[in-house]
C-alpha cells in the first residue's frame, strides 16, 4: 500500500461529496444518501449509523456553503472542532 491509499486513489470523502453536488450537479440529498444511509443498509448496520435518528451513534459532517469541512463528530464527540478551523 504505498503512499497510504487503498484502491489507487486518494480522493478523500469530502471531496468527492463536493464534485457530485458542485461539478456534476446532483442533488444534495441525494448524494448524501449515496455516502451515509445506502452503505449503511449494504453494510447491515442501518440501525446504528447511516441517519441522525434517536438511539443512533451521533455521527455527523460539517460542511460550509461552499461544501468545504468544517468539522466532524464520531459517536457524540467532535474529532475535528468546527470552532478550531
Amino acid at each position: 500500500m504505498e503512499g497510504g491509499s487503498i484502491a489507487g486513489s486518494t480522493l478523500t470523502l469530502d471531496r468527492a461529496f463536493k464534485r457530485a453536488v458542485t461539478v456534476d450537479r446532483l442533488p444534495v440529498e441525494d448524494v448524501v444518501a449515496a455516502i451515509s444511509a445506502n452503505p449503511a443498509r449494504l453494510l447491515g448496520s442501518y440501525d446504528e449509523v447511516g441517519s441522525l435518528e434517536p438511539g443512533k451513534y451521533a455521527d455527523l459532517v460539517l460542511l460550509d456553503a461552499e461544501f468545504d469541512l468544517k468539522g466532524v463528530m464520531r459517536r457524540g464527540e467532535w474529532v475535528v472542532d468546527p470552532q478550531l478551523g
